[in-house]
């Protein structure tokens, strides 16, 4: 079972890097650190400028170090086929799968620790030590975590049941012990946490892991959802292969499509309006990604960093509207159409151009319903430039490379 985890696990690790590459690219990192520098800034300022603390950062900071507790799941790396061929090894796949958790708890356990560095300066303004705060508030976390991964472990054994009924008691939990730990000291949450992990080991643990229990499907199945979640992520900044986008009527958009004329000069445009319209992954980004923005600069006090990110969020979703261009690559029907090639490419700039404008009219709804007149100004002035730039540089310049239809 070693042998089969090491194998899997160094051609999992091997797929991650190739798509983390592409999403990573050099223009998305240089955005993430100017907006990381950007938030940084605009936090230590909020810092300063606090007086008193409200009552409500405690329970805020509790609930929001709750919410960074669900994220990472159990990764088992499982196969469908290994209900067949390692059924008579069940007793011992138990021990694959607690190298698998062990896996799973590395990159959440960075995020945790990462959330208890950026807790440090408010435990510091509520007279709490900085050091030991920091670290035993970390230390809770990780336990807390790892305790998630357990209960998500032995939640593959005995009856099947949904994933959220076994953890929002979980979370109930880690939310009251954190409220406690920051009211006092992040100390008595450490304490109160590494309780009910060594209870839980010791109680739970001996009486779940029944090997004729293990619900091999379940297992593979809740793998094969976690890895499209995964692959969902990198297609929307490029295309991978066997992943294929929702497509749904949606007739309350219909009126939308008399926009476009239903004439041979506007072949191309009707069919990426359409596209855009119908298939899940385009119309769902742009609408989660314009709600996202339009909250988040509502929250924001400072114009530039408002600026900065309305320019960002409509980078994003220029840059991951891009495969839209390519969704009729290999319909062969496409390149029977009595229009030049020349058209298609101008048709999907046009609309690429349309839908980042009204993304940046809209993200300033946000600010306005807060009654912040000059972050809606920054915001829109920015997202407006860089939507024109982005339309009419950038995208140009990224259709040359590659051919919408290939010969």
């Amino acid at each position: 079972m070693r042998k089969l985890w090491q194998t899997r696990l160094r051609r999992h690790q091997k797929t991650q890097f190739k798509y983390l590459r592409l999403v990573f690219n050099d223009h998305f990192v240089l955005v993430l650190l100017i907006l990381f520098g950007a938030l940084l800034y605009a936090y230590s300022q909020w810092i300063k400028a606090m007086i008193i603390p409200a009552w409500w950062l405690r329970p805020a900071l509790a609930a929001v170090l709750t919410v960074l507790l669900g994220f990472g799941s159990f990764a088992s790396l499982s196969e469908p086929a290994d209900a067949t061929f390692l059924l008579p090894q069940t007793t011992a796949f138990a021990g694959y799968l607690f190298k698998a958790r062990r896996y799973s708890l590395l990159l959440p356990g960075v995020v945790a620790v990462l959330a208890a560095a950026a807790s440090v300066p408010l435990l510091q303004v509520w007279g709490i030590d900085p050091l030991t705060g920091g670290l035993t508030l970390a230390a809770a976390l990780l336990l807390l975590k790892d305790l998630d991964l357990w209960l998500q472990l032995i939640d593959h054994y005995g009856v099947p049941r949904p994933a959220w009924l076994a953890r929002l008691p979980l979370l109930a939990a880690a939310f009251a012990v954190l409220l406690l730990g920051l009211f006092t000291h992040p100390a008595f949450a450490m304490v109160i946490a590494l309780a009910l992990n060594l209870g839980f080991r010791w109680v739970v643990l001996a009486s779940r892991f029944e090997p004729a229990t293990l619900d091999w499907r379940g297992l593979s199945a809740a793998e094969a959802k976690r890895m499209d979640r995964l692959y969902r992520f990198y297609n929307l900044f490029t295309d991978v292969p066997g992943l294929s986008a929702g497509v749904h009527r949606r007739k309350w958009l219909d009126p939308v499509l008399p926009l476009v004329r239903k004439t041979t000069a506007h072949t191309w445009a009707y069919l990426y309006l359409r596209g855009f319209l119908r298939q899940t992954t385009y119309l769902g980004l742009w609408v989660r990604l314009l709600v996202v923005g339009a909250v988040v600069l509502s929250l924001i006090s400072t114009w530039w960093l408002a600026a900065l990110l309305a320019a960002l969020f409509v980078y994003l979703v220029g840059f991951q509207l891009l495969p839209l261009a390519f969704a009729y690559s290999e319909m062969v029907m496409a390149r029977l159409y009595p229009v030049p090639a020349s058209q298609q490419r101008a048709a999907f700039q046009h609309l690429t151009g349309a839908l980042l404008v009204i993304f940046a009219v809209l993200l300033t709804v946000g600010p306005l319903l807060a009654g912040h007149w000059l972050i809606a100004l920054s915001a829109g002035a920015a997202g407006l430039i860089l939507a024109i730039a982005f339309a009419g540089w950038y995208l140009p310049y990224r259709l040359k490379k590659k051919p919408l239809l290939p010969a």
